[in-house]
């Protein structure tokens, strides 16, 4: 066998290695050992003394010097003699007892703990700083465990389910199931989002309008529903708000704009309709009526001067304002006074019809104001003054006097029955068929 690791130089007596390891266990490497420097003509030295992993001492004295880099080989079996063989056996037992010490040191060791093996330093930890240390003295199969892990170490840091949630910042709800639908109505349930219509699709019932009080609060949808008590005979939403035989709805049709409260005695409804902008108009005097399809008609528009008459959803329609229930009409001043209005399908067949310009102040009505239907279908609509004249019985009776054009200041508030062609009332049938379309029954 040969050793041939690195490359030499010899200065003398001195021989230098790089990258050698000559006191490497099991090396074999001793003194009397040949080693040949591989020069031109090589030389030959025998090893006197070993000074270290990169120093021997040879002879006879390098003549001349070993230039460092030099390649070399040191005949580890150059002799079979009972002496050599005595040193072969003698190192590989000091390499194996090293090993040993080595291996005793790891498992006895507190702390990291570093061997050389065939020449390479190696640092493991030793075993007593890891399964059996501290309270968790056996980690085996965790039977000593009687320190919680922290949240840290991957654990909890309690040794209850009640101090886990606590240290995991875990409230009531995360012991609470979750709903199984969003109408599941089983007390003590996390609700889903969109559960009973809230934060979400509001959901779709057929709703019960006699003797049913058995639906949780929430938002539902009825789609070509009927509420025959009111009229509402299109789509609708309503918010039930359950306390035992006492249920409150809000209900909104909400292509007719009408809201309404419901109530039950636990046995039957009562309604109440709201009164919103989408169902009343603001007379000229700023009092509010009742209202459907509404017309506001002035003098001309470039010399109104009221800012509020287009204002709640009113848009221009010639001399006249009209409200989204009303679109598609058209109002003219033909004559002092005297104004058209086409489109419509007449005045209200009930309720109020005309209200006379008012005064903004508060001070009264500013005219008379009369309509007849034309031989066209059309509504013309004149305005007279106020006159007062002395009955036979002596009391002042109002009158119409000369024709007035409506006051800058004021309008005149006329109510409208549409044909069943309008704007308005088509909008809502299809509105209405694709609401059925989207959620058949």
């Amino acid at each position: 066998m040969i050793y041939t690791t690195g490359t030499i130089a010899i200065s003398g007596n001195t021989l230098t290695g790089t990258g050698t390891n000559f006191t490497a266990a099991g090396s074999l490497i001793r003194n009397g050992c040949t080693v040949i420097a591989l020069t031109s003509p090589a030389q030959v030295f025998q090893i006197t003394a070993i000074g270290g992993a990169t120093s021997l001492t040879v002879a006879p004295a390098a003549s001349p010097a070993i230039p460092a880099g030099t390649k070399y080989s040191i005949l580890l079996s150059d002799s079979l003699s009972v002496d050599g063989l005595a040193q072969d056996i003698a190192e590989t037992f000091t390499m194996y007892q090293r090993y040993m010490s080595g291996f005793a040191d790891v498992m006895n060791g507190t702390t990291d703990v570093t061997i050389t093996i065939n020449g390479v330093a190696v640092t493991v930890p030793g075993q007593k700083s890891l399964a059996k240390k501290g309270a968790n003295s056996d980690i085996t199969s965790l039977s000593g465990l009687t320190t919680a892990l922290s949240i840290g170490q991957g654990g909890t840091g309690a040794k209850t389910k009640e101090d886990a949630r606590t240290n995991f910042g875990l409230g009531s709800a995360a012991t609470v199931d979750v709903q199984t639908s969003a109408s599941d109505s089983t007390t003590g349930r996390a609700m889903l989002n969109g559960a009973f219509g809230l934060g979400g699709q509001s959901l779709t019932y057929v709703i019960d309008d006699t003797a049913s009080h058995s639906m949780p609060c929430g938002m539902y949808n009825i789609a070509n529903g009927y509420m025959p008590q009111i009229g509402i005979t299109t789509d609708f939403t309503y918010l039930t708000i359950q306390r035992g035989l006492r249920p409150t709805r809000i209900l909104q049709a909400y292509n007719l704009r009408r809201t309404f409260f419901s109530y039950s005695n636990g046995s039957s409804w009562t309604y109440h309709e709201a009164y919103t902008t989408g169902n009343t108009t603001k007379a000229s005097d700023g009092t509010l009526k009742a209202a459907s399809p509404v017309a506001r008609i002035v003098m001309s528009q470039e010399e109104n001067q009221r800012t509020d008459i287009a204002e709640d959803g009113f848009s221009w329609c010639g001399c006249a304002a009209a409200n989204e229930e009303a679109e598609g009409i058209h109002v003219s001043r033909i004559d002092v006074g005297v104004y058209t209005l086409t489109g419509s399908a007449g005045l209200a067949s009930s309720g109020w019809q005309l209200l006379p310009p008012m005064d903004p102040g508060g001070m009264g009505e500013l005219g008379i104001v009369e309509a007849e239907q034309g031989d066209n279908g059309e509504l013309i609509i004149r305005l007279f003054k106020r006159k007062y004249i002395l009955s036979d019985d002596g009391e002042m009776v109002k009158t119409k006097g000369a024709p007035i054009d409506v006051p800058l200041n004021s309008w005149i508030d006329a109510r409208l029955d549409m044909p069943e062609d309008s704007i308005w009332k088509t909008k809502v049938m299809e509105a209405s068929i694709a609401g059925a379309d989207s959620n058949p029954e």
